[in-house]
C-alpha cells in the first residue's frame, strides 16, 4: 500500500467509524464521537484560557477536567487535522499530539495502520492552514456535532454521495477553516475534489485543459471541475493527478504553485555548545546572537571569494595542513557570506536543540575572543527547547556532522514546525526583525562571558527500560552491556548473520553521545584496512601553489580523539563494524598499550615529535560475525583488552526478539517457531540464523517469507556447506528448504463442521458424488 493509499484507508476508518458510528477511532468499543462529546468539545475550544501559549498548550489546559471521551474525541479530531499534511514530518505530527495527549490514558494508543499514515499526507498546506489552526479544529468539531444531528442511516448515506457530505459540510460556517473543509472533502471523495486548498486551483485547471474534456459549466465551481475531471481521465484512461508531469507542467505557474511544495527555508546548523572547552550556546541564547572564534585574523569583509579567502587563512594562520585550510576557508564562507539575513540558524546543547533566524549581518566584537565573530539571531525557542529525540531521523543526521557551521538542507522546515509547536505561535514570519534599538545596545554594551565549562565524563548513562523496549531487548542485558563499556571503554557484540550486532551498537552509540552531547562514528574494517587508514598516515595532496605533495592526515580514530579532549564531558564512540575482518594488530599499531592503560602516553609512528594519549570519554564498540571466524582466531592481546558480549539466537537478548517484534507489528506468531526450528536443524551455535532476516513486513505474506527465505537465508547455508556434499543446493533445500520446515510450526488448520448431516470433507460445500 502506498503512502497515499494508507492516508485515504486511515481517513475511510476516521469517517466510518467516527462520523457514522459512534466508535472511537483509536480503541474501537468506546462510544466516543456523540453529539453531546462534540458540543462539549466545541465549546472547550471556542473559551480558551486567557494568556499566552499555543493552542495546543491550550487544549491541554481545556481538557485537563473533560471526561475520558471528551478527550478521547479530541485526540482522533486533532489526528484527522493533521493526517493530510504534505511537508510535515510524522514525527512532527506525533509529537503535536504527545504534547496535549501524553498524560491521557489511552487517548494516543494508535494502532499500527493509524500511526503510520502519519508519515505520509496528500495536500501541501500554506501558512493559513497553521495560522488558523484553532479554527480548523474548532470547525472540525462543530461538523462532527452536526452529523451526530442526524439518524444513523442518513449519516451512512452521506459517505456515499459527495455532494450530500458537501451540503452537511457547508451547513457549519468556515470563516477561516475553509482550508480544512477541501482537506475534509478530498479524504472523503479523492476522486471528486481536487488534492489542493486553493480555491483557485479547480479553475487555473480547467482553463489550462478544459478544451480536452468538452465541459460545459453549470456555474459551481466544485461540481464543474468533478465533471471535468472524470471525463479528462475517462478520456485519458487512468486518473489523472494534475500535480504530477505532464498535467503539472502545462497549468501551473509561479502565481498558482502550491504553497509550502518545497522548503522555503535555508537552514544552517551553527555549533557553539564547545568552544575551547566552553558553552557558549546559553550566552547565544540570552543575547541573541551566534558566533565563531578568529581571535588571530584581520577584520574580515562580507563577500570575499574562495581565493580571497585562502589568502586570509595563509597569511592569517601560516603551516595549516592542506585539509585544514580548506577546512577553514569553507567555515569562513559559510559563515560570512552563505548565511544570508532570514535564514534559520540551529544550534545544539546536548539533548536540547534551539531555533532562531537570523536577523543581521556579520559583526567583529574584539572584546570576546570566544565569541568575536558575530551574526544576530532572533531565538525562537530559547525557553522551550525541542527534544532532540522528537526528531525525524533524517533531522538527527544533519546534526550528527561534524561541521561547526553546517547546511541542514531539506530538514531545515522541520525545525522551524517544532519550535512552532514548542513555542506557542501558529505561524513564524521568517522575515526578520529590525530593532535597531536592540542591535546599537548590543554594540554598545561589554559583553561580560559566564562560560559554562564542562567536566570530564564520570559515568555512561545507565539505559531506560523505554529504551531496552525500543531495542527489543531486556533492560539487564542493556545495563551489563553498558556497564562493561563503562568499565572496559572497549567492547565487541559478536554473534552469528541477522542478530542485531550493528544495529544495537549504533543505537547504543546514538544514546549515549545524544545524552552527552558527544559524538559518534562508524567504521568498517576490510582485509585492506591499514593503521594509516584508521589512526593517521600521509596522503597525496596539492599545496597552496597546485604543487603535487604528501601531507600527513589524521584517520577517523586520531579525529575522534581531536574531538573527545575539547569536550572532555562527552562521550566519543567509534562503532567499528566487522572488527574481525582486518588485520588487528597491523590497524591498532602501538594503540594497544593505550587501550589498556588509558593514564599513560605514547609517541605515534607518524607523530614522534607529540606526546599522544587516549582520553578516558573514548569508547570503542566493535561487530563481529561468527559464522566468518571464531572468537579464538582474534589475536590474543586484543582479545584482553576487550569486553565480549554475545548475540546468539536462542539466548539472551536474542530470545524471544523476534517474537516480540511479531506481536508489536501484527505479523504470524509461528514465525519465530520457525526461526526455532530452522535453528534447531543447523545445530550449530556460530552458524544459526539471527531474527533481523524475518523481522520484514513480507514475513506475513506466503511469497514474502518465500522470497526471504530463497534470496538470503538459503545461500549462508548453501556457503556454510560448501564442499561437503556432490550437490550442495539439493541437500540443503532438502534439510532446511521452506517447503520442509513451515509445516512443521504452520497452526493446524480447524476441520469443516459438517453441515444437514452431509460430509464436508472436499471443501467444496457440495456433497460428495454417490458411490
Amino acid at each position: 500500500m502506498s503512502g497515499e493509499d494508507q492516508v485515504y484507508a486511515a481517513a475511510r476508518l476516521v469517517l466510518e467509524r467516527g462520523f457514522v458510528q459512534d466508535d472511537s477511532v483509536f480503541a474501537p468499543g468506546r462510544s466516543v464521537w456523540t453529539q453531546e462529546n462534540a458540543l462539549d468539545l466545541a465549546y472547550r475550544l471556542e473559551h480558551p484560557p486567557a494568556g499566552p501559549g499555543s493552542f495546543l498548550d491550550k487544549l491541554r489546559v481545556e481538557l485537563a477536567d473533560a471526561s475520558p471521551e471528551v478527550v478521547q474525541l479530541a485526540a482522533e479530531v486533532l489526528y484527522l487535522h493533521f493526517l493530510p499534511v504534505l511537508g510535515m514530518n510524522g514525527s512532527t505530527k506525533r509529537l503535536a499530539l504527545r504534547k496535549v495527549f501524553d498524560e491521557s490514558a489511552g487517548a494516543l494508543k494508535l494502532p499500527a495502520d493509524l500511526d503510520g499514515a502519519l508519515d505520509n499526507g496528500v495536500i501541501w498546506v500554506g501558512i493559513a492552514y497553521y495560522r488558523y489552526r484553532p479554527a480548523q479544529v474548532i470547525w472540525l468539531a462543530s461538523v462532527v456535532a452536526a452529523v451526530k444531528a442526524l439518524a444513523p442511516e442518513l449519516r451512512a448515506d452521506l459517505l456515499k454521495s459527495p455532494w450530500d457530505f458537501r451540503d452537511l459540510l457547508d451547513q457549519v460556517p468556515t470563516t477561516t477553516a475553509a482550508g480544512q473543509r477541501r482537506a475534509l472533502l478530498h479524504l472523503a471523495f479523492p476522486r471528486t475534489f481536487l488534492n489542493s486548498l486553493r480555491a483557485d486551483h479547480p479553475g487555473a485547471i480547467m482553463e489550462a485543459f478544459g478544451y480536452l474534456a468538452g465541459q460545459r459549466p453549470r456555474g459551481d465551481l466544485e461540481a464543474d471541475f468533478a465533471a471535468f475531471w472524470e471525463a479528462l481521465s475517462l478520456k485519458e484512461g487512468r486518473p489523472i493527478d494534475f500535480f504530477q508531469p505532464p498535467w503539472r507542467d502545462q497549468w501551473m505557474t509561479p502565481a498558482t504553485e502550491p504553497e509550502g511544495t518545497a522548503s522555503t527555508h535555508t537552514g544552517w546548523l551553527v555549533r557553539g555548545a564547545n568552544i575551547s572547552r566552553t558553552n557558549l550556546v546559553p550566552e547565544w541564547l540570552r543575547d541573541g546572537y551566534c558566533s565563531m572564534s578568529w581571535p588571530d585574523y584581520p577584520d574580515i569583509p562580507v563577500g570575499l571569494s574562495r581565493t580571497q579567502l585562502a589568502q586570509l587563512v595563509r597569511a592569517s594562520e601560516p603551516g595549516l595542513r592542506p585539509s585544514q585550510e580548506g577546512n577553514w576557508i569553507g567555515l569562513l564562507d559559510r559563515f560570512f557570506n552563505r548565511m544570508q539575513v532570514g535564514d534559520l540558524v540551529v544550534t545544539v546543547d546536548g539533548p536540547q536543540v534551539y531555533v532562531g533566524i537570523l536577523d543581521g549581518p556579520p559583526t567583529w566584537e574584539q572584546k570576546t575572543p570566544l565569541a568575536d565573530r558575530r551574526r544576530a539571531v532572533r531565538w525562537l525557542n530559547a525557553d522551550k527547547p525541542i527534544n532532540r529525540s522528537d526528531l525525524s531521523e533524517a533531522a538527527q543526521n544533519r546534526l550528527r556532522g561534524q561541521l561547526t557551521v553546517s547546511g541542514l538542507g531539506d530538514e531545515a522546515g522541520e525545525f522551524l514546525q517544532l519550535a512552532q509547536l514548542e513555542i506557542g505561535a501558529e505561524v513564524i514570519d521568517p522575515a526578520p526583525v529590525d530593532d535597531p534599538a536592540v542591535a546599537a545596545a548590543l554594540k554598545a554594551a561589554e559583553t561580560t562571558f559566564k562560560p559554562e565549562v564542562r567536566p570530564q565524563l564520570q559515568d555512561l548513562p545507565a539505559p531506560s527500560q523505554e529504551f531496552a523496549d525500543n531495542l527489543l531487548v531486556d533492560l539487564p542485558w542493556l545495563t551489563e552491556t553498558m556497564e562493561l563499556l563503562n568499565e572496559k571503554k572497549q567492547i565487541v557484540l559478536y554473534g552469528p548473520p541477522g542478530t542485531g550486532k550493528t544495529y544495537l551498537a549504533q543505537e547504543i552509540a546514538e544514546s549515549l553521545v545524544e545524552q552527552t552531547n558527544g559524538e559518534y562514528r562508524l567504521v568498517q574494517f576490510h582485509p585492506s584496512y591499514a593503521y594509516e587508514d584508521f589512526v593517521e598516515g600521509f596522503r597525496p595532496s596539492t599545496a597552496g601553489d597546485d604543487t603535487f605533495k604528501f601531507a600527513k592526515e589524521p584517520g577517523p580514530f586520531r579525529r575522534l580523539v581531536a574531538a573527545a579532549l575539547a569536550n572532555p564531558s562527552g562521550a566519543y564512540i567509534l562503532v567499528i563494524d566487522e572488527i574481525n575482518r582486518a588485520n588487528l594488530a597491523k590497524v591498532f599499531g602501538e594503540l594497544y598499550f593505550l587501550l589498556e592503560y588509558r593514564d599513560r602516553t605514547i609517541q605515534l609512528q607518524y607523530s614522534p615529535e607529540d606526546d599522544f594519549a587516549l582520553p578516558k570519554n573514548v569508547f570503542l564498540i566493535g561487530t563481529m560475525n561468527t559464522a566468518d571466524r571464531s572468537i579464538a582466531l582474534v589475536d590474543a592481546a586484543m582479545r584482553r583488552r576487550f569486553a565480549w558480549q554475545s548475540l546468539f539466537p536462542g539466548e539472551p537478548p536474542v530470545a524471544g526478539m523476534l517474537r516480540r517484534w511479531l506481536a508489536d507489528n501484527g505479523k504470524p506468531a509461528h514465525i519465530a517457531d520457525l526461526l526455532d526450528e530452522l535453528n534447531r536443524a543447523i545445530a550449530d551455535r556460530d552458524a544459526a540464523i539471527g531474527p533481523s532476516y524475518l523481522m520484514n513486513s513480507r514475513v506475513a505474506t506466503k511469497d514474502g517469507l518465500a522470497r526471504i527465505w530463497k534470496t538470503q537465508i538459503l545461500p549462508l547455508l548453501e556457503e556454510r556447506h560448501l564442499g561437503e556434499h556432490p550437490d550442495v543446493p539439493a541437500f540443503v533445500r532438502q534439510r532446511y528448504g521452506l517447503d520442509v520446515l513451515l509445516p512443521t510450526v504452520t497452526p493446524p488448520v480447524p476441520p469443516q463442521p459438517e453441515a444437514d448431516g452431509i460430509d464436508a470433507g472436499d471443501g467444496t460445500g457440495e456433497a460428495p458424488p454417490p458411490a
